[in-house]
């Protein structure tokens, strides 16, 4: 997985110049005193660059705790969240919401349409499971799957498909 970093930039001059410097997440405040020469709670710097996951939630004046706070966030994301995190954040609107409803997305992993899906889902059910499997055999499961789709959320990517809650 990628690194993930910003851009950071002092707002005032220090002996005469501007200093910026890439940082990887999650920033230690000594070496960013040490860089940039600004104190971490300070406003005296703002973020010029992103090269994250969730750079959509992070703007100019992000303060670095908050910035941290979402580095250990995502980075305490399932791996197949953190992997598809990009197709997910189309029904979240923030890392924050992904990371409250983490545990209600169900990843069908090994699932590549909805056929798929209806087979694992029914496969999970104690109550078909009891029937003879002379009779599931005549069972529809590419009309079942559509019915998920119709009356649930799915996400289809490269890596399997999600149920949204």
């Amino acid at each position: 997985m990628q690194e993930l970093r910003v851009l950071l930039e002092t707002k005032q001059t220090i002996n005469d110049e501007i200093r910026s410097a890439w940082f990887a997440l999650p920033i230690d405040e000594e070496e960013l005193q040490e860089r940039l020469g600004v104190d971490a709670e300070s406003e005296d710097y703002r973020i010029l660059e992103k090269e994250l996951p969730f750079a959509d939630d992070v703007g100019e004046d992000t303060t670095i705790e908050r910035l941290n706070d979402m580095y250990r966030t995502f980075e305490s994301l399932p791996a197949d969240l953190k992997e598809d995190y990009d197709e997910l954040m189309c029904y979240f609107s923030s890392l924050d919401e992904l990371h409250q409803h983490r545990n209600d997305i169900i990843h069908y992993s090994w699932c590549k349409n909805m056929t798929d899906v209806a087979h694992r889902v029914l496969d999970n059910d104690p109550a078909f499971s009891s029937v003879e499997e002379r009779i599931t055999r005549y069972f529809d499961f590419e009309a079942y799957g559509q019915y998920l789709d119709d009356n649930g959320r799915f996400l289809e990517t490269e890596h399997g498909i999600y149920e949204i809650p």
